[in-house]
């Protein structure tokens, strides 16, 4: 009697990864990777934080370096004014 197969381990599809970088000028001063979602938020903080620098949030190659986010969610809160 032939057994049965188990359930199918299926591997979870990672999330496409985002680069979200500050720049002054042609200097990029802050460059960090995450999650759609988290590169979204840290974007739209930065913009608030550096309201006249350049933010970019663009694919991760596979070629660059992987930078995670900050442990700290300090660049949630919003400056005061």
């Amino acid at each position: 009697m032939a057994a049965k197969p188990g359930p199918m381990a299926t591997n979870p599809v990672p999330a496409p990864m985002r680069r979200v970088r500050v720049w002054f000028g042609e200097i990029p001063i802050a460059d960090y990777s995450a999650d759609l979602a988290k590169a979204v938020e840290y974007a739209d903080a930065m913009k608030r934080r550096f309201a006249g620098l350049r933010v970019t949030n663009e694919p991760l190659s596979e070629a660059t370096e992987f930078r995670p986010l900050p442990s700290e969610r300090s660049w949630d809160v919003i400056p005061p004014h």
